[in-house]
C-alpha cells in the first residue's frame, strides 16, 4: 500500500510540471575568426542546457568548453573555427535532462563581418571627394558599400564594390558630407547573408577642408566652452549674492538704524527725542503796529526855565493805547498820575 501511495502521490506531481522545451540552436561565424552557437534570442533560458557539437566531423559529439553566459544562465557557445569549415555541414545537439535538440548548420552564408575601420577623407584638384577604408580582412572575398549624405539629409547609398575606396564627384561647396561603409563575404567566396555593422561616421566640411571621424566627440568639443561659460557665470553671481549679503549684516551690526525723516517727520523725530505731543508753543496776542507822534512845548514868555527845559519833547500815544487796547492781550494799567501828567 505505501509502494501505491508513492507512484500516485508522484504521478500527481509530475501531471502540474511541465519540463522546459529545448530551444533551436542558431550559428554564425564572427569575422571568419570563431563561430558562435546562440540559443537565447528571444528571451534568456530558465535552465543550464548542455550543448554538443561535432566539431565539423560527423558522429564524433563534443561537449562546448566556451559557454556564453548571462545573469549565471549558458544562453551560448564559442567554438574555433578554420576557413575550410565553412563548407562543412556543423551538427549540434542541445540537452536537458531527457530532452534534446539535435540541428545541422549550413554555415556557407552565415557570416559577419566586423565594421570597417580607418576611414579617411580626401579633396582632389578634379575636384573629386575620395573616401578611404580598411576592411577587417583583408582579402578578396569582401564586398563593401558606401552610404553618405549631404548637410544631414536622406542617406544615399552606392553598389557594392571590392575596392576600399569610393569617390564623390564636384562636391557642394558649402556643404558638410557624413559617411559611413559597411561589409560583407561576396558571391564569389559564397555570398553571406549578413553585412556588418556600420562604421563610424566620418564628415568632412568644405568650409573647413577637413574630415571628423568623431561625431560626437566633435558636438562635445562645441559645448564645452559654452558650458564652461555658464558655470563661471553662475560661480561669478552666487559670489556677489554672498558678499553683498555679508555686506548687510556688517553694516547692520556696526553703523545703528537711523530715523528716516522722509517718511514721517514728526512721530520719527518725537520717539527719537523723547520728546511730548503736548508740549508745543502758542501765541495768544497779535501786535499791532501803533504810529509814535513827538510835540514840542512852546513857552508864553521869552525865557525858559530850567524845569520846563526838562520836558521840552513830550511823546503822544494816545492813538496807540486806543488801538492796542482792542487786541486780544492784556496789558498793565496805566495810572491816573501819569494819565494827568500825558494831558
Amino acid at each position: 500500500m505505501k509502494m501505491v501511495g508513492s507512484w500516485l502521490f508522484l504521478l500527481i506531481s509530475l501531471q502540474g510540471y511541465e519540463a522546459p522545451s529545448t530551444p533551436n540552436v542558431n550559428c554564425l561565424i564572427i569575422n571568419l575568426d570563431y563561430v558562435n552557437c546562440i540559443w537565447s534570442e528571444q528571451r534568456i533560458p530558465e535552465v543550464n542546457f548542455t550543448f554538443f557539437s561535432s566539431r565539423f566531423i560527423k558522429g564524433n559529439m563534443e561537449e562546448c568548453t566556451t559557454y556564453l553566459q548571462e545573469e549565471s544562465y549558458a544562453v551560448g557557445c564559442r567554438l574555433s573555427y578554420d576557413n575550410s569549415d565553412r563548407f562543412k555541414t556543423l551538427t549540434t545537439k542541445l540537452v536537458h535532462q531527457n530532452n534534446s535538440n539535435v540541428q545541422d548548420h549550413n554555415l556557407k552564408s552565415m557570416v559577419k563581418l566586423y565594421p570597417p575601420v580607418n576611414l579617411s577623407v580626401e579633396m582632389n584638384k578634379d575636384p573629386e571627394l575620395n573616401l578611404y577604408w580598411n576592411n577587417s580582412k583583408n582579402t578578396l572575398c569582401i564586398e563593401s558599400e558606401v552610404r553618405y549624405r549631404i548637410n544631414s539629409d536622406k542617406w544615399k547609398t552606392s553598389t557594392p564594390s571590392k575596392e576600399q575606396k569610393y569617390a564623390v564627384a564636384f562636391p557642394l561647396k558649402s556643404s558638410r558630407y557624413e559617411f559611413q561603409v559597411r561589409a560583407r563575404v561576396n558571391d564569389m567566396c559564397g555570398e553571406s547573408k549578413f553585412w556588418s555593422e556600420w562604421s563610424q561616421p566620418i564628415q568632412w566640411d568644405s568650409m573647413k577642408g577637413n574630415n571628423i571621424t568623431d561625431i560626437s566627440g566633435s558636438s562635445m568639443s562645441v559645448w564645452k566652452p559654452v558650458l564652461s561659460l555658464v558655470g563661471t557665470m553662475t560661480l561669478f553671481i552666487l559670489a556677489c549674492m554672498l558678499v553683498y549679503r555679508e555686506r548687510e549684516r556688517l553694516r547692520f551690526i556696526l553703523i545703528p538704524i537711523v530715523p528716516n525723516p522722509g517718511k514721517n517727520l514728526d512721530e520719527n523725530v518725537e520717539a527719537w527725542r523723547q520728546i511730548s505731543k503736548d508740549i508745543c508753543f502758542q501765541s495768544n496776542f497779535t501786535e499791532l503796529a501803533c504810529p509814535v507822534r513827538e510835540y514840542s512845548l512852546v513857552p508864553q514868555t521869552g525865557s525858559v526855565s530850567e524845569s520846563e527845559s526838562n520836558f521840552s519833547i513830550l511823546t503822544d500815544q494816545s492813538d496807540c493805547l486806543s488801538t492796542c487796547s482792542s487786541s486780544a492781550s492784556t496789558f498793565p494799567a496805566t495810572s491816573e498820575n501819569e494819565q494827568a501828567g500825558i494831558e
